[in-house]
């Protein structure tokens, strides 16, 4: 219980540290306050378009792959190519869309 009190008063004085305000002299501080430094946030936009090409691709590319697979039996269609044709056109889906959210 001793615990949690202390880390309440440690806690107040970190936001008061970080506030500015003067009631940090009422109290006595007996460590001091931890460095504030902040990262700078990246930006989930590029990077997230930068995975999603290649992930929608190979996704396209393997379900291409099955449904030629499904389809051997017709003149001129074979897994491989279809595959192909399949990763080719989700890269350039992807490349010219934008990533779903759950990627970012």
């Amino acid at each position: 219980m001793a615990s949690d009190d202390d880390e309440i008063a440690r806690l107040l004085r970190e936001v008061d540290a970080m506030t500015g305000s003067d009631s940090s002299e009422s109290q006595p501080s007996s460590e001091p306050a931890a460095s504030t430094e902040v990262e700078p946030v990246a930006d989930k936009s590029s990077s997230g378009r930068g995975r999603w090409v290649p992930i929608a691709a190979v996704a396209g590319g393997a379900a291409g792959a099955v449904v030629g697979g499904f389809l051997w039996m017709l003149p001129f269609v074979d897994p491989v190519s279809t595959g192909i044709g399949a990763a080719g056109g989700a890269a350039l889906a992807a490349a010219f869309g934008r990533p779903p959210k759950w990627l970012s």
